[in-house]
């Protein structure tokens, strides 16, 4: 599995031709990310309204949880890339200006 930078990762989608029909949609979920199991929530709606898969970024740290779940709504989860953030100091009570996060690329798709 190749390890990849998120803009290394934004930089290969922006090749992708366009459809007139897509059938992938990418969407962040709307809230912050310390709201507790709103991801997992947002994740298994858009997995419920999915044809075929739906692609999430999740962080590494929390893969076992993701992979539960998906075993529990009985999806096949497959990392597709290990990715690095860089996430950049967003309030003023943060020591440090950025942070690496490693994240995963999943693709969720029915068994």
């Amino acid at each position: 599995m190749k390890k990849l930078k998120l803009k290394e990762l934004e930089s290969c989608l922006q090749q992708v031709d366009t459809f007139e029909s897509p059938k992938v949609l990418l969407e962040q979920y709307p809230t912050r990310p310390h709201i507790a199991g709103m991801d997992m929530i947002f994740l298994k709606t858009a997995l419920q309204m999915a044809k075929t898969a739906v692609y999430s970024l999740h962080k590494t740290s929390t893969r076992q949880h993701v992979q539960k779940k998906a075993d529990e709504w009985e999806v096949k989860m497959e990392v597709i890339a290990e990715l690095r953030y860089d996430l950049p100091a967003s309030y003023k009570f943060h020591k440090k200006k950025s942070v690496d996060i490693e994240v995963d690329f999943i693709r969720f798709s029915t068994r």
